[in-house]
């Protein structure tokens, strides 16, 4: 199995006719503005935005294994996991291809900078790093004196 290409996105479809799949609104950057009368730093800041990771894959004809084991894990700059999710595809016989959609319902951040959603996959009872997408958070504060 060769992992080809991972992306974040918000939206994501596949149509069933042809089997073309077609992403929406590709996370690469995020820039959040809060109203608080304190600039935190440090804490955790659950931003209630639904994104999907989208993956392709190609079946190795040798290919062994009837299911792929991934872990994908949301670091923060300071190398924080805050994050972290694993999930199963079935292989079926005959694949040439896969892909696979996984959905997260939120995520967290802790200050601005560059985050990493790092892909891993299981190999003999470890996880190997396949990839690392980054997402650069800015944080800004409206600071009000009221």
């Amino acid at each position: 199995m060769k992992h080809v290409w991972s992306v974040l996105c918000q939206k994501s479809s596949i149509d069933f006719e042809n089997n073309l799949v077609s992403l929406f609104e590709c996370i690469e950057e995020v820039n959040l503005v809060f109203n608080n009368t304190k600039n935190a730093t440090d804490e955790k800041i659950i931003i209630p935005v639904d994104w999907q990771l989208v993956s392709y894959w190609i079946v190795d004809e040798n290919e062994k294994e009837k299911f792929l084991n991934l872990k994908v894990e949301f670091i923060d700059p300071n190398g924080n996991c805050l994050n972290n999710h694993e999930y199963k595809m079935d292989i079926k016989e005959g694949m040439k291809r896969l892909r696979g959609r996984m959905t997260i319902n939120g995520f967290q951040v802790t200050k601005s900078g560059r985050y990493f959603c790092k892909i891993s996959r299981m190999i003999e009872n470890n996880f190997l790093l396949l990839s690392e997408l980054p997402i650069d958070i800015n944080i800004n504060y409206n600071l009000s004196n009221t």
